[in-house]
């Protein structure tokens, strides 16, 4: 009884300190956690998350999404992937999880996996603004990824391969934040990775322009903490510095980050007044100048933003910082916006909420939040974290942190030179079949520049030329008988990547060719040297051309115009058909006019009389046939009949006294032309010899009717 006493009580001993032990554990964790001293809580997190995957009591799902985000946040994204993916198999990732792990496997170039959780989440969570936007523009993802010339990055000499970032122009060299010196033997280090806490260094050119090693720098630039990033106003007096602020939160100590304003008196650095925005509760740094030096730009966590953190911006006025006014949700999202930089025109930051490669990526946008936002795209950013960046005034050189490659910080070098853009083009006739303008003039216009230059086509009608960035182009053609169809107009602005523009300017005819081939009816044998003419009944205009040996004449014409050709030779009966030129595409219209030869007793009829309604008077489109009629029998020393003939309209008296009449006036006119009086005979028929049905009392269509009412010639 006594050994089952002693072992129930060292049962119990055993339990309770295995409990207490294990709270302690939970304990450390969490205060670990809660102070962001991640290089502490991950192992206990993991340890702990194991007994929540292997189903243990008292175990807790919530060490398991700790172990993760702590294990992210040192870059072990491995161990994290494994615990975020064992959430995503319990169905036990929330909101904020799934948008981290999106991240993490984004940002390790798992884009396949990404897609897959982000087709999940936005099922689970369709409102999450992030989730969205990554669905919404994912297809815009490849030309991030698609290596541009452009720019050029280096990594430079200077980096310690311990954590180098956020450079700023100083003395002749860089000043810019590092993980690689300690500071003393009284500087601990930092908890969230165990590093030593970020000091500021700086690096001068030497002589043939490389950089000497960083050194440590001291007084205003130095704390027992975090110090930096770092910005100078452009006159070189006054600096403004990231620092860190301890404060108390719900009665634990919290550090912050906070902006610290200095002055160069003399050739010492100090303190001018405290950032009036500075929270002992949230982050604010990041601080920048502007161009000017008037106003300041930063990072903040202040309540009533966008989420995560904003940029800023407060103008010094009257002595004092003015209230600061964020940027909006142009810039800001629900996820961090980080690191800006302003030169005189653009702001440069990065970002995590607005679509990029992955990790943080540099953006930069019109200084004045008007125009696009854009992504500065591969090789400037990575799937890595990207920040920091800063450029020269004219904004083709610069420096850029980045933990690419191993999620080491180092400062790059970059350079930008403009794209290469091309505009090739192709000059055409814009026939139905397109031809080709060979060895043919085409002005650009520079519109931007207003300047005019001459390129020529080659055999093939192309043309090409480089044109510059953020210009406007207009690109045309002329030749006689041609219009263009319509300029080209190219504009190359916010063109950052090799561009080819390609494009066809169209000349399209005014005029087309006609072919006249000149028969004998019946035989179809050509008839040489025959006299043709082509009459416009738009500009009267009268075109005479003789036939070749083969009986073939070809005449250029305008196009969208009614013509009447007409074709005569001693000997034959002339003959005329009216055509239009409305057709666009075609360039050569054929047409086969016949001659019967002059037999007696022949009748043909006269096309295109018209007389005024229910009149004999000759409509002035008439002559064009009767001036042809003239020629002909005057040129053949006929006698001919010209008869009229009406429809079955109307009573018999009536219509036999009008076709008497109009006959009268068609010889009248001929007579006025040279016809011999001996030669012709008017001879009006009225109804008497219809060509169809369409007698008294039978109701006929307009067309019947029009087959009656004609004017024809008898040879006599």
């Amino acid at each position: 009884m006594k050994h089952l006493k002693s072992l129930l009580v060292f049962s119990f001993s055993v339990l309770f300190l295995t409990t207490t032990f294990g709270q302690a554990k939970q304990q450390t964790a969490d205060k670990h956690f809660e102070k962001l001293e991640f290089y502490a809580a991950a192992p206990i997190y993991s340890e702990l998350a194991k007994k929540a995957i292997q189903g243990k009591k008292h175990s807790n799902w919530e060490n398991v999404r700790k172990a993760a985000i702590s294990n992210k946040q040192l870059f072990q994204y491995g161990k994290a992937r494994y615990y975020y993916n064992k959430l995503h198999e319990t169905n036990r990732l929330t909101e904020l999880d799934y948008v981290d792990y999106i991240d993490l496997l984004r940002t390790i170039g798992l884009y396949d996996d990404a897609e897959r959780l982000l087709i999940d989440a936005n099922k689970v969570y369709p409102t999450n603004n992030f989730v969205q936007l990554l669905k919404d523009k994912n297809k815009q993802f490849a030309p991030l990824l698609a290596d541009s010339a452009i720019y050029s990055i280096e990594a430079l000499t200077i980096n310690s391969d311990q954590g180098d970032f956020c450079p700023t122009f100083y003395n002749n060299g860089i000043l810019y934040m590092s993980k690689a010196k300690n500071a003393g033997f009284l500087n601990t280090k930092y908890g969230w990775d165990n590093s030593y806490f970020i000091n500021m260094l700086h690096s001068s050119y030497d002589l043939d322009s490389t950089m000497k090693a960083g050194k440590l720098l001291k007084d205003a630039f130095f704390s027992r903490a975090h110090d930096g990033p770092v910005s100078f106003s452009p006159d070189g007096k006054h600096m403004v510095i990231t620092k860190n602020l301890i404060g108390k939160h719900n009665r634990d100590e919290v550090v912050t980050l906070g902006i610290y304003l200095y002055e160069l008196q003399g050739e010492k650095w100090v303190e001018s007044a405290a950032f009036p925005y500075n929270n002992k509760a949230y982050n604010v740094g990041h601080a920048c100048f502007s161009a000017d030096g008037k106003r300041l730009y930063f990072a903040s966590e202040a309540p009533g933003g966008m989420g995560g953190a904003d940029l800023y911006y407060t103008d010094y006025t009257n002595g004092s910082w003015s209230t600061p006014v964020n940027l909006g949700s142009a810039i800001n999202t629900d996820q961090d916006e980080l690191f800006p930089f302003v030169t005189e025109n653009t702001l440069y930051f990065s970002s995590k909420g607005h679509f990029g490669i992955g990790g943080l990526d540099v953006f930069y946008t019109a200084l004045n939040l008007e125009g696009k936002i854009n992504n500065m795209g591969y090789p400037m950013n990575t799937s890595y974290d990207d920040f920091g960046i800063i450029a020269l005034s004219n904004e083709r050189k610069g420096f850029i942190s980045s933990n690419r490659g191993d999620f080491i910080d180092r400062i790059y070098e970059w350079e930008r030179k403009d794209p290469t853009i091309l505009f090739e083009g192709q000059l055409l006739y814009a026939y139905t079949e397109a031809e080709v303008v060979p060895n043919h003039f085409v002005t650009f216009t520079d519109e931007t520049d207003n300047q005019t230059d001459t390129l020529y086509t080659d055999s093939l009608g192309q043309f090409s030329t480089q044109l510059f960035v953020n210009h406007n182009y207009r690109f045309e053609s002329q030749e006689q008988y041609f219009k263009l169809r319509a300029p080209l107009a190219i504009e190359t602005k916010g063109i950052v990547r090799d561009t080819t523009f390609k494009g066809e300017l169209y000349l399209e005819p005014l005029t087309i060719w006609v072919t006249l081939k000149v028969v004998e009816r019946g035989t179809k044998k050509e008839i040489p040297y025959a006299k043709t003419s082509i009459l416009s009944y738009l500009t009267q205009k009268d075109t005479v051309v003789i036939t070749d040996a083969k009986g073939l004449v070809t005449i250029q014409v305008d196009r969208f115009t009614e013509y009447l050709a007409h074709a005569s030779k001693r000997g034959f009966v002339d003959d005329e058909t009216k055509f239009k030129t409305d057709s666009e595409g075609d360039k050569v219209i054929e047409l086969l006019l016949q001659l019967p030869v002059i037999k007696k007793g022949d009748k043909f009829k006269l096309e295109n009389i018209f007389y005024d309604y229910n009149k004999s008077t000759l409509r002035p489109e008439s002559t064009a046939s009767l001036d042809k009629l003239a020629d002909f029998i005057k040129e053949n020393k006929l006698k001919i009949e010209l008869s009229s003939h009406t429809d079955a309209r109307g009573s018999d008296t009536y219509n036999q006294k009008l076709s008497q009449a109009r006959a009268q006036s068609c010889v009248d006119y001929l007579i006025k032309k040279g016809v011999p009086k001996t030669s012709i005979v008017a001879k009006g028929y009225g109804e008497t010899q219809l060509l169809n049905r369409c007698k008294n009392g039978v109701t006929c269509s307009e067309e019947e009717h029009q087959a009656n009412r004609r004017t024809e010639i008898k040879i006599l």
